[in-house]
């Protein structure tokens, strides 16, 4: 089997161009908390439909800051909900150290209101995320991730490669696992800046009960999907909510996986992102 890359916003002030607890309107795409550390990368309707699902499961909202990747957590869930899936300007206090906008307020706008050349536009356009080396550089920096020892079905991390930027994203458990990935790739040549988007997760005793939980029940009834210190399925715990990543060959996988979860004691809900692949597809991964 081949694992599957895993991986809270510490963002440098030089990384998203903004200072600590300034007044300041940025150009987002409204996505969630869960779909904003997935699919880093352009806007297309992958993205958007991931961003859809995840908020009718329960997830948060998130904005993603078009000219850099930045994503920040907002404090009025409820004022933004209904953006979600579209383009918008957000004006509030940017507060970076803990990856949040204090939010004023919030509209819509068009793609044709961002000027061309402006750099909002990077995440419209899925040519900014072509590079002459990409295939190659690509899979430098997927072999290095995927070579992480202290990787565990609890953390799931990524990245997106947009020329010689890489914006590393996802969660871990390991506090230390965010520094190595970053590590990792910053000598590979042909990379020219990283931001580092992985959330490392709370260890609190609630969670970790809940990571136990959801693991035997997974173990229980979908055991294929495991093996050694690995599995197809990532669980993501934090504060308390399930979130499953990685793939599956049937629905009916996918609906055990979360009707299992939601039986987890202390689990307030679950978001089951599973892609269902079929057998065969499984198969060839393998």
């Amino acid at each position: 089997m081949k694992p599957l890359l895993y991986a809270t916003l510490i963002l440098p002030a030089l990384a998203t161009g903004i200072t600590a607890a300034e007044i300041t309107t940025i150009k987002a795409y409204v996505d969630t908390s869960v779909c904003s550390r997935l699919l880093l990368g352009p806007i297309t309707t992958e993205r958007t439909e991931c961003s859809m699902k995840a908020i009718k499961q329960g997830d948060q909202p998130a904005l993603v800051q078009l000219s850099n990747n930045a994503v920040f957590e907002v404090n009025k869930p409820k004022m933004v909900k209904e953006y979600v899936g579209q383009l918008a300007e957000a004006t509030g206090e940017v507060r970076l150290k803990d990856g949040q906008i204090k939010l004023q307020s919030i509209k819509s706008i068009e793609n044709s209101s961002i000027p061309a050349g402006d750099p909002a536009r990077q995440l419209l356009d899925v040519r900014t995320y072509r590079t002459a080396r990409g295939p190659a550089i690509y899979e430098k920096i997927r072999h290095e991730l995927a070579m992480m020892p202290y990787i565990s079905e609890f953390d799931f991390i990524s990245f997106t490669l947009n020329g010689g930027e890489v914006i590393l994203t996802g969660w871990t458990v390991r506090i230390t696992n965010r520094g190595e990935a970053q590590n990792r790739i910053k000598t590979i040549e042909g990379v020219t800046s990283i931001v580092n988007n992985i959330e490392v997760l709370p260890m609190g005793r609630a969670d970790m009960n809940i990571r136990a939980g959801a693991r035997a029940a997974l173990q229980r009834y979908l055991s294929r999907y495991f093996w050694g210190s690995g599995s197809d399925i990532k669980i993501i715990v934090k504060d308390g909510n399930i979130i499953l990543l990685g793939s599956v060959a049937t629905k009916a996988d996918s609906d055990v996986a979360s009707m299992q979860c939601n039986g987890v004691p202390g689990a307030f809900k679950v978001v089951n992102l599973l892609r269902v692949i079929g057998t065969a597809e499984k198969e060839k991964r393998s």
